[in-house]
């Protein structure tokens, strides 16, 4: 490696020290990213580019039979839910068989999610490198693809760790996990948002499908909304409910109706998020991950859009 400035070599060694640190970090950002490209570029339609195209969408499935699996189980074994017809997503997957459902399936969910993440963080990055986006799109994708790994780990916790186990850390980690995807979600509509305004009017459409935009910003919307709804604004107005140390159980009847708006509330939310997790599927398209590549003929392919198998 070889350091200057401006009029020769530097010889200060805190300069090298400082530089030989940054270098490396961006080298092995973009062998992380080269190398992901190269698998979605050279092996396309192979089942393991289909695998990571389809992580998402595995993800939210996996969730969703999670949560219609524990309703039904707790249902079935009539299970306490502190008198809500319709009960908090926690209290379905916090005893019995639905625990184990809930603890399994939830974790795998989570480890998928942060393959996601590191996915649509290699998705954002190349859609930055097509319209030129700034700093400011660097330091964004890195704050909502951070937030939405926090949130993946809070899943995780909050599968193993049940109510019934720790409370308090369930509660937290679930907290987590709404805050960090939630912000993930927002962040990520954003720079897509964005990266379409600043794109050339030619390849706007190609790099971010109007539609597809629209949709994504619609859910983005009800996430929002019904975060507010759940969180903020539910715990603004809930009256306390009652905690059985010896059985470890709520007792949500002194304000039954807040808690079931809270409950139905948390439940749009979490439906909400998977249906955002497969509209991610698109973004993963291997033409999506990819900087481009030269046609046979030798001229550039249009970026963004798969080669014309015509040319």
């Amino acid at each position: 490696l070889h350091f200057h400035e401006r009029g020769g070599e530097s010889k200060d060694p805190g300069y090298r020290r400082l530089l030989i640190p940054s270098l490396l970090h961006r080298d092995q950002q973009e062998m992380s990213a080269t190398f992901l490209m190269a698998s979605f570029d050279k092996a396309e339609g192979s089942p393991t580019v289909k695998f990571l195209q389809m992580t998402p969408a595995i993800a939210a499935g996996i969730g969703l039979c999670s949560i219609f699996l524990c309703l039904i189980i707790t249902k079935a074994t009539n299970v306490d839910t502190g008198g809500l017809n319709m009960p908090y997503i926690s209290d379905t997957g916090r005893e019995g068989g639905s625990y184990f459902v809930f603890s399994i399936f939830n974790t795998i969910a989570g480890i998928l999610l942060l393959v996601t993440y590191h996915l649509n963080n290699l998705r954002l990055w190349v859609l930055q490198q097509k319209v030129n986006g700034g700093t400011g799109h660097t330091v964004a994708r890195c704050f909502g693809i951070g937030f939405g790994a926090l949130g993946a780990v809070g899943l995780i916790v909050l599968s193993i760790v049940s109510s019934m186990m720790d409370a308090d850390t369930h509660l937290y980690a679930a907290y987590l996990f709404f805050v960090g995807t939630i912000i993930f979600a927002c962040v990520n509509t954003s720079l897509i948002a964005r990266a379409r305004a600043i794109a050339p009017p030619e390849t706007r459409d190609q790099l971010v499908p109007k539609k597809l935009w629209a949709l994504k910003s619609v859910v983005t919307v009800l996430i929002a909304l019904f975060f507010v709804i759940y969180i903020p604004v539910g715990m603004a107005v809930v009256c306390d409910w009652n905690y059985n140390e010896a059985t470890k159980l709520y007792d949500y009847t002194d304000c039954l109706e807040t808690h079931q708006l809270r409950a139905a509330t948390q439940h749009l939310c979490v439906w909400s998020l998977l249906v955002y997790l497969m509209l991610l599927v698109e973004d993963f398209a291997p033409h999506n991950m990819v900087l481009g590549h030269h046609d046979k003929a030798g001229g550039d392919v249009v970026v963004g859009h798969p080669a014309d198998p015509l040319s």
